[in-house]
């Protein structure tokens, strides 16, 4: 049986974006299940995409880097 390995994406110019760090490998094949949402819900997604891209977060983006923290 395979594994399931569940994480939240958004939609971006029509592909679908992982909103954390998914460690797959390049080609992996992977099946997409869109759960149905709420307007309201729908709005909040926005929001923390813009706050996720944000230029003054950026610095967080290598934090493993910054920290010394090796991954695995």
């Amino acid at each position: 049986m395979s594994e399931v390995l569940r994480f939240k994406g958004i939609v971006r110019n029509g592909v679908i974006v992982p909103m954390e760090e998914v460690a797959l490998p390049e080609g992996a094949v992977v099946e997409i299940v869109v759960a149905e949402e709420t307007e309201w819900s729908l709005l909040s997604h926005q929001a923390f995409a813009e706050d996720w891209e944000s230029e003054e977060d950026s610095v967080y983006d290598n934090w493993r880097e910054h920290y010394g923290v090796s991954a695995g």
